[in-house]
């Protein structure tokens, strides 16, 4: 885990005063899991999906998290690279579902070719120790878990399948899972602004705890909720120019269907963002 000082708080460490570091009820510890792609060979598809879990995310509610994952060709070094960044997470109803799914579909894969995909897990935290204007160092601090995996795209590969790779824990390593020691402790962070909710900032422990990876299974439930809110994005003129044909036409019939792919999403709990 790395921990380094974000140059926004440069100002804020002239003006905050952080209050005494409080026990509270929350705390514990948030993990959380890479579950597709694996180290594995897949065969070329349309779209390739891209899942994370979050485990324990209600204990992540003072510390601003966000997930971002790039993806490096290794025949280029990048420069047919991709990347992504999610910040909806401080958005998230964690209490719908434990844990929580965090998804996205890219069709940008199709070519043969091996990849590594970097992914990161940021949030906020602040310095225990900080108690006086004057003190040395920054108040709050950027941290980021930083994970690599590697995986393929190759003809013959084994067919994209949510259900069947989750149920597997063999390709997993340590790679696969981040964790976060959610002390329960807080400290008070005035001016803060959009940052932290209500001013507040979260102590997190070090070392970072050791967790099991791909713990986590998609069952075929939420794997069919995923796939139909693709569709949902693919079928909607809104967004999309070039519809698949055999998307519903009436629009009574399309806003139906977006307010049933809403409620399972709601029902296992879960946020997708698309490429």
């Amino acid at each position: 885990m790395h921990f380094r000082s974000r140059a926004t708080w440069s100002l804020l460490l002239s003006l905050i005063s952080l209050g005494i570091v409080a026990d509270a009820a929350d705390s514990g510890i948030i993990e959380v899991d890479l579950l597709f792609p694996r180290n594995e060979t897949y065969a070329p598809t349309e779209w390739m999906p891209f899942v994370f879990s979050i485990r324990n995310g209600e204990l992540s509610k003072h510390l601003n998290p966000f997930l971002r994952y790039r993806g490096w060709n290794t025949s280029d070094l990048g420069a047919h690279g991709f990347t992504f960044r999610n910040e909806k997470l401080k958005f998230a109803n964690w209490s719908s579902q434990n844990p929580y799914f965090v998804y996205n579909f890219r069709n940008d894969l199709q070519s043969e070719g091996t990849w590594w995909l970097d992914w990161e897990f940021y949030f906020l935290s602040c310095n225990e120790d900080f108690t006086r204007v004057l003190d040395p160092g920054a108040p709050v601090f950027l941290n980021n878990t930083f994970r690599r995996i590697t995986f393929t795209i190759k003809e013959g590969g084994q067919p994209v399948d949510l259900v069947a790779a989750t149920a597997n824990d063999k390709t997993c390593s340590e790679q696969n899972i981040a964790a976060i020691n959610v002390t329960g402790k807080t400290q008070d962070a005035p001016l803060s602004g959009d940052e932290l909710p209500d001013d507040i900032c979260a102590v997190v422990g070090s070392p970072e705890p050791s967790a099991i990876p791909c713990q986590v299974k998609v069952d075929s439930a939420v794997a069919a909720s995923m796939t139909a809110s693709l569709r949902d994005r693919l079928c909607d003129p809104l967004r999309t120019i070039d519809r698949p044909d055999d998307c519903p036409e009436d629009s009574a019939a399309m806003r139906l269907a977006v307010a049933g792919v809403a409620c399972l999403a709601a029902a296992v709990g879960m946020l997708g963002f698309f490429a």
